[in-house]
């Protein structure tokens, strides 16, 4: 354990570093000791594709991550769906927010606020603005519903 613990701490330095490629190698590495990848790892190498715009590698490392019965979190998606706004790749973005949301994760206040900002910018048919406003409705003990975002949202 003590091992790959070693390599998720080079690797997202490396990345930090701005060095993706050696965050790569190392990864490699790992696999051909037989090392294996926890969601930690997951993470850092899925922010490594989404930061050097190889979203269809993260998109394949992620299904690859759970056919290999090591599941997402919410960091994880939340990594994912704030790299792909920065991009402003909206429509990927609003797919993996509600992948997101339907396994029972919730946004971080980082991924809300990038969302919340966008919202005003897409119509209001968005997915993303149905997917928030949802995530974000609750209902009072007196029976009525309260939206946390209807004086945000237009």
């Amino acid at each position: 354990m003590k091992d790959i613990v070693l390599y998720n701490i080079l690797i997202d330095g490396s990345n930090k570093c701005g060095k993706p490629n050696l965050a790569l190698d190392l990864f490699d590495e790992l696999l051909l000791k037989g090392l294996k990848p926890t969601v930690r790892t997951y993470t850092v190498m899925i922010s490594v594709y989404c930061q050097g715009g190889l979203f269809g590698k993260a998109n394949d490392l992620l299904r690859k991550m759970e056919d290999n019965g090591c599941l997402p979190d919410s960091v994880m998606y939340n990594v994912i769906v704030q790299e792909l706004l920065k991009k402003s790749k909206c429509q990927e973005a609003e797919n993996f927010l509600e992948e997101m949301i339907n396994r029972g994760f919730m946004p971080d206040s980082t991924t809300f606020t990038m969302v919340l900002h966008l919202i005003p910018n897409v119509g209001k048919e968005s997915r993303m603005r149905t997917i928030i406003q949802k995530q974000t409705t609750v209902e009072r003990k007196d029976g009525r519903i309260l939206n946390l975002t209807s004086r945000l949202v237009p």
